[in-house]
């Protein structure tokens, strides 16, 4: 299956990020993003963009990279993010485990009561956490691999009129 994002490019200023042309427009980016909800994260991407502008090769071509690049670095990112989170659930869950051993270790009856509480609460969290929050993670770092890889195509706008 292939989910197909279509682009509606009037200038090339809607394309680049005002502020770099080695950065794809914030307002696309989120746009391509969000054409995937809704379709399953598996499918290949298209993105099939329409424009009756003259654009040579050599700027097809950087302008491909630089969708290619942005998703790319998305992806780099919340990988990191992931893998930070990962790591802190991990801390939890071995905290509430020592909190537990310690519980059963104690002799004070009010204090060892708060930690066993503590401890069950934080192995709860982390686990509710690997659980939840990580197939949520792992859709989005998916999904951004697949429009990183995506096909891109450039249409006149014409033959979009024509498919219709």
């Amino acid at each position: 299956m292939k989910t197909m994002i279509n682009i509606n490019l009037k200038k090339k200023e809607d394309f680049y990020s005002r502020y770099s042309n080695q950065k794809l427009n914030s307002e696309l980016t989120d746009f391509i993003y969000n054409e995937c909800y809704g379709e399953d994260y598996k499918n290949n991407i298209v993105i099939n963009i329409y424009t009756k502008l003259k654009i040579s090769k050599n700027e097809k071509n950087d302008m491909m990279d630089t969708i290619r690049r942005t998703f790319g670095l998305k992806v780099q990112d919340e990988l990191y993010y992931y893998e930070k989170a990962k790591f802190k659930k991990t801390i939890l869950f071995l905290i509430g485990i020592v909190l537990i051993v310690i519980y059963y270790l104690s002799f004070i009856e009010v204090l060892s009561e708060i930690i066993l509480i503590l401890g069950w609460l934080a192995i709860w969290e982390s686990v509710y956490s690997f659980l939840a929050d990580s197939s949520k993670d792992y859709i989005r770092i998916y999904r951004l691999r697949k429009l990183a890889s995506s096909r891109i195509y450039f249409l006149s706008s014409s033959e979009e009129d024509s498919n219709s």
